[in-house]
């Protein structure tokens, strides 16, 4: 029931107007509660799933990820995460972050190209600075409203530094989100369908863990002329949509110029190759 057609049927009950009113702000503050709780399951889900794609072993496009901003992110202190998730769980408005002004195409432009250097291992001298309220908040300067979840941005066009700051506390934020119990219980879900497979694997008769690293170094050297000897790798178990349980396996490596990963998808089965990937991550 939205609150319109609440005040029209309140107004068909013989009861104070005084009653009518606390009755009204009551289930407001309900559907607010509501509203505002799906919202923020609905940015857990969210992080989560875009931490998955920085942390996890098995998407290569992220491969040089994995050597820099995992280390930055996996530093920060656990008391720090937990106040990070408080924070959000508190904003008054956690469906997503805001900006005071609209982002200039030029600070847009920049900040996809920051994001890239981010990535790769370029981050900012300093953390944006917080704020609960605004009248106490620095005049044309860069900082973070904790309270409405709101980027405060000066008028005049943001620097690389602040750009970076922005970059990095949303990265910050979906890593302490995705450490919560929330994701944890989607670990938990994750790792039940990986015991789930591996169960089916070996009532079917499929390659164990070891055949599929074998199998993925005679296909990582016949595909693309490397040896996985000495090669960071990852494994990970998957059923695709066809139903077909798949070992992905990645291998990583890097020099000055670039940080570079390879994708290798083998049949659980019988260790056939099905399919392969590649990705350069420029430093």
């Amino acid at each position: 029931m939205n609150i319109i057609k609440l005040k029209e049927t309140m107004n068909q009950i013989h009861i104070p107007k005084e009653m009518q009113e606390e009755i009204i702000v009551n289930v407001k503050n309900q559907l607010a509660k509501r509203r505002k709780k799906a919202a923020l399951l609905k940015k857990i889900a969210a992080s989560a799933a875009a931490l998955a794609l920085i942390l996890g072993a098995a998407v290569p496009i992220q491969a040089g990820i994995r050597y820099l901003l995992k280390d930055r992110l996996e530093s920060i202190p656990a008391k720090e995460l937990k106040t990070i998730n408080q924070m959000l769980q508190n904003q008054s408005d956690v469906q997503a972050d805001r900006y005071s002004r609209e982002l200039s195409k030029e600070e847009k432009k920049r900040m996809k190209q920051l994001e890239e250097s981010y990535l790769g291992g370029k981050f900012p001298e300093h953390t944006i600075p917080l704020t609960d309220s605004l009248e106490i908040a620095p005049k044309d300067l860069l900082c973070y409203n904790t309270d409405t979840g709101t980027f405060c941005l000066p008028k005049q066009i943001l620097t690389d530094e602040e750009l970076l700051q922005i970059i990095d506390f949303n990265y910050t934020t979906d890593y302490a989100i995705a450490k919560g119990s929330s994701a944890q219980n989607a670990k938990k879900e994750q790792s039940a369908e990986e015991n789930r497979i591996k169960a089916a694997i070996q009532d079917e008769g499929g390659i164990s863990k070891q055949d599929a690293l074998n199998a993925a170094a005679v296909y990582l050297k016949s595909e693309f002329g490397l040896s996985a000897e000495g090669l960071e790798f990852d494994l990970f178990l998957d059923e695709n949509p066809e139903h077909i349980m798949v070992y992905h396996v990645s291998y990583e490596t890097q020099d000055n110029i670039a940080f570079y990963s390879y994708g290798i998808d083998i049949s659980a089965k019988d260790g056939r190759l099905l399919d392969t990937s590649c990705a350069r991550l420029p430093r």
